[in-house]
Parts: C-alpha cells; sequence; structure tokens
C-alpha cells in the first residue's frame, strides 16, 4: 500500500505536493486531450463503461489545478483537493490508502450560506473559518455564471428579452450567438465548451452542490478566451487591445439586423430592450487605433 495522499494529507509541504503530482500523473495514464478532459469535468451523466475514463480526466485535470497553485496554497485547499481525488484515485490505484479521510459532505447548510452573504455585503469579507473550497466554490459558480451571461448578452446588445411572459434563457442566447455570420469570433473560442460549461453551471448551482475545484479551474481557463481575452486581435497586420477583441464586427448595422432576425424566427412574439452599449469590437473602433 502507498501513502502519497495520506503523506501529503499530513504535511502539505511543497515537496510532498510534488510527489502526489507526479504520483497523480502515473496512475492518470497517457496524457489525454484538454478538450476531452473538459467535456468528461462537465459531464453530468455517465454511465459506468465511462469510469475509468472519467477518472483519469478528473485525476489530469487535478494536475493541472495542483500545478498552478503549488507555489501559493493554504493548507486547507490541498486537504480538500485530497478528499475529492479520493473516490477517483480508488477507480485507478486499488493500493493507495484512502480510507484516513474523513471525507466531509457536499453542500453546506443554508445558514452558513446566508451568513456569507451576510458577510460579505456589510463586511466585504467572510469568516477566516469559512475561507475554503467547502464554503466558496459555489459563490464561484454564480460568479461566472454572472460574467459568462454578462458577456453574452453584451455582444448580442440585449438588455433583456421576453416572450410571452418568460425572459429568454442563456441557453437560447448562447445558441444564436454561435451560428451568428456577421461577427469574427476569436479561433480560441471554443462553444461546445462554453455549451457544457453553461450546462453545468446550471446544474451545480441550482442543486448547490460543490464542485471539484480542478472542474472550477478548467471552467476559469476555458472561459478567459471568450470574456477576458489578454491577447490582441491581430487586424492588417495591427494589434488591437480590447476587452472585447474575441468579438469583432465589421459591419454593425447588418449584425444588428442579424441579431434581431435570428430571435424573431424563434420567437415570434419577443420582446426586446436593447442595450446602449454592445460589448463587440466595432471596425471604426479598430480602425482608429
Amino acid at each position: 500500500m502507498t501513502n502519497y495522499l495520506k503523506n501529503t494529507y499530513n504535511n502539505t509541504s511543497l515537496k510532498n505536493i510534488e510527489l502526489l503530482i507526479e504520483y497523480l500523473k502515473k496512475i492518470g495514464g497517457k496524457p489525454l486531450l484538454i478538450a476531452c478532459r473538459r467535456q468528461n469535468a462537465f459531464k453530468l451523466s455517465w454511465t459506468s463503461r465511462d469510469k475509468m475514463l472519467i477518472s483519469r480526466c478528473h485525476i489530469q485535470n487535478a494536475v493541472d489545478y495542483l500545478e498552478y497553485i503549488k507555489t501559493d496554497y493554504s493548507e486547507k485547499q490541498i486537504k480538500v483537493v485530497i478528499a475529492d481525488l479520493a473516490s477517483h484515485i480508488k477507480t485507478l490505484d486499488k493500493n493507495e490508502d484512502v480510507d484516513f479521510i474523513l471525507m466531509s459532505t457536499n453542500t453546506l447548510p443554508s445558514a452558513i450560506h446566508f451568513d456569507i452573504a451576510t458577510k460579505l455585503f456589510f463586511n466585504h469579507q467572510i469568516r477566516e473559518q469559512n475561507q475554503d473550497n467547502y464554503s466558496t466554490d459555489i459563490l464561484t459558480l454564480y460568479s461566472i455564471r454572472l460574467a459568462l451571461e454578462s458577456r453574452v448578452r453584451g455582444l448580442l446588445g440585449i438588455d433583456y428579452a421576453v416572450s410571452k411572459g418568460k425572459n429568454i434563457g442563456l441557453s437560447t442566447l448562447i445558441k444564436i450567438s454561435k451560428n451568428l455570420t456577421t461577427i469574427e469570433y476569436s479561433k480560441e473560442i471554443d462553444w461546445g465548451e462554453i455549451d457544457w460549461i453553461n450546462k453545468w453551471l446550471n446544474h451545480n448551482m441550482h442543486r448547490h452542490i460543490r464542485p471539484y475545484p480542478w472542474s472550477i479551474f478548467q471552467a476559469l481557463e476555458s472561459l478567459k478566451f471568450f470574456i477576458d481575452p489578454k491577447d490582441p486581435l491581430i487586424k492588417d497586420g495591427r494589434k488591437i487591445y480590447s476587452f472585447y477583441s474575441t468579438t469583432y464586427v465589421e459591419d454593425e448595422s447588418s449584425y444588428e439586423k442579424e441579431v434581431e432576425t435570428k430571435l424573431k424566427n424563434q420567437y415570434p412574439d419577443i420582446e426586446i430592450k436593447w442595450s446602449y452599449k454592445k460589448e463587440i469590437l466595432k471596425s471604426t473602433v479598430a480602425n482608429n487605433r
């Protein structure tokens, strides 16, 4: 029986974390494509025959996450990762000791959520004892969801849209956005992953489930290309830096007409309140830089 988890759980030193990472790389097997790892990280249902692949994906995603935080981490953070990894390690390595872990429930009492909300509003912080993954990861999901919806509505130029008294949901707006032809999207944007993440966010938020921290990490890594790009848009040999560089529009009038047409085709009685500002990079703005 090996004790990589137990050793790191009892002593979260950098050396032990690096030994744990090497062990996880070994049992995780041949590196899988990032698209495969993300799809399985955000998957909401599976069969028993998928179990081995899903565990490998989670192990490899956990390695990415540990590599990212290993130079700036808390003891609680590492212990949460180890506890979350236990079931997947049992699938891939029967010799690793996981019985020492006192598994925590995956949900928090409503009173704790309310206490966190109160402290955030009045004190702009939460209690030190709640500053860990178990308490804050659910809040992170709401922030990611808010950022994603804000970005999609922003590029469409929509404040809100209703049909027969019901709001048009984000899933529909994503479907419309990815099929637009009058907008040039960055090649880094993966609409398939955005779909997976949106469904995964809704599932976990509605059921108040805390997902694995490495899955949250992968969601952030995927969405940064869409919501917070760091690389410039290269246009006519020029570098253009903008929050909205991943959504470039040459003809704004044609773009507006296409958005409205696609919405009305799906919802003939739709009522749309347009935003004053769109989250797109317009050709006129690009040409002035």
